[in-house]
């Protein structure tokens, strides 16, 4: 009764909200999981080129992906605003191969003009960094996975069922057969696996419960930098707040699985 009583006052307070948000998702264990829970490993794969379809125009774009599944899900590209190879494109529209899903050519300063071609499919369901450019630039969200990393009913009919490696390679296969691969090259690429399930994560969109860290961290980083709270040896002080002042919301809906029965 305690505890719901904490949870209740705290949901009052606005500290604890219900939202649907990019979390790190175990398709084994069929929980969410906390970035501490989450072991990155170097896995040696593959980085794919792909042509999207430029709208009223005989060109095309070249993205570059390790991860060729999620572009089922893709519903912009983006370029860095400070790339003048591709500013003439900005408003613009691409077509999204297999799909025939016209989605828009943004720019974005995220993009890392030196990865790949300089142009980023976004996939905001399932990436985190795509997740924030969606809500920046008014992006559609689409959720391609059902809760076992299997591809869901929002993808081509041809690929609903599949689980994530036969959906690459599919995937991968048909852009092929119908001329959007560019070329692939082998690239090495760190992967995010779960703790204790030991298979490869997913970000995945999903509605939970979670703690509103930012105003919780206000105060305890003000304690460090009245000294009321003393760090030895003192360096230390930069990694506390380097984390609290980049710290993000916690998804607390995974104490219902391990742990604590919190909310």
């Amino acid at each position: 009764r305690a505890v719901l009583e904490v949870f209740v006052r705290l949901y009052h307070d606005g500290l604890i909200y219900r939202g649907e948000r990019i979390i790190n998702w175990d398709p084994q264990g069929q929980t969410a999981l906390s970035d501490e829970e989450v072991i990155y490993k170097n896995i040696k794969g593959h980085l794919w080129h792909f042509k999207y379809p430029i709208n009223d125009s005989g060109d095309h774009l070249v993205v570059a992906t390790t991860r060729p599944e999620t572009m089922l899900g893709d519903t912009g590209v983006a370029i860095n605003p400070k790339d003048k190879r591709y500013t003439n494109l900005i408003g613009k529209t691409v077509q999204l191969p297999i799909v025939n899903r016209e989605i828009p050519i943004f720019a974005d300063s995220y993009v890392d003009m030196e990865f790949g071609t300089g142009c980023v499919k976004v996939t905001p369901g399932h990436d985190p960094n795509d997740f924030a450019m969606g809500e920046r630039h008014d992006l559609e969200f689409i959720n391609i996975m059902n809760d076992d990393a299997s591809l869901n009913e929002n993808v081509p009919k041809k690929y609903v069922g599949m689980t994530r490696e036969e959906a690459r390679e599919t995937v991968v296969m048909d852009l092929k057969s119908e001329g959007f691969l560019e070329k692939s090259e082998d690239y090495t690429n760190k992967v995010g696996y779960s703790e204790r399930g030991h298979v490869p994560i997913e970000f995945y969109m999903s509605e939970q419960w979670f703690m509103k860290m930012s105003d919780l961290a206000k105060p305890a980083l003000q304690s460090v930098s009245d000294g009321k709270i003393k760090f030895h040896p003192e360096y230390w002080i930069k990694t506390y707040k380097h984390w609290m002042e980049n710290i993000k919301d916690w998804c607390i809906s995974r104490q219902l699985w391990w742990g604590h029965q919190i909310p």
